[in-house]
C-alpha cells in the first residue's frame, strides 16, 4: 500500500506540473487547503479514493495513469503531448481534415501549406 501511495503522490505532482498548475491551484479546484495538497505530495498524508478520483478529473488523467509507476518522465510527457494533440484534433474537424489531406502530400508541399497558414495568421 505504501508503494501505491508513493506512486500516486509522485504522479500527482508530475501531472500537476505538466499542467502548469500550482499546489494552490489544485487545492482551490479540490476545495481543500494548500497544505493538504503539499502533505499528499510529500507523503505526510494519504489520499482517500474519492479525493483521488477528483484529482484525476481535475488533472484530466485516468486512475490507471495516477497509479502506474512511470520510469521515464520524458516518455510520460511525450504521451501526454500526443494525448492532447489527439483531443485537439478530435474537437476540430477542420484540423482533422487538414491532417488527412497532408498525409499523402509531398513534404515540400506541406512546408508551403504551413507557410501559407502562418501568413494568413499574421493578417
Amino acid at each position: 500500500m505504501d508503494q501505491i501511495n508513493s506512486i500516486a503522490r509522485n504522479n500527482i505532482k508530475l501531472y500537476r506540473k505538466m499542467r502548469k498548475m500550482t499546489q494552490k491551484e489544485l487545492a482551490e479546484a479540490l476545495d481543500v487547503t494548500h497544505s493538504s495538497v503539499s502533505a499528499w505530495e510529500i507523503g505526510k498524508n494519504s489520499i482517500d479514493m474519492e479525493r483521488l478520483n477528483d484529482i484525476c478529473r481535475i488533472l484530466n488523467v485516468s486512475l490507471v495513469e495516477i497509479l502506474t509507476e512511470n520510469e521515464d518522465e520524458e516518455k510520460v510527457q511525450k504521451d501526454e503531448e500526443n494525448k492532447q494533440l489527439i483531443e485537439y484534433v478530435e474537437r476540430r474537424p477542420e484540423v482533422k481534415r487538414l491532417l488527412k489531406t497532408t498525409m499523402d502530400s509531398r513534404s515540400d508541399d506541406v512546408v508551403v501549406a504551413i507557410k501559407l497558414l502562418e501568413a494568413l495568421k499574421k493578417r
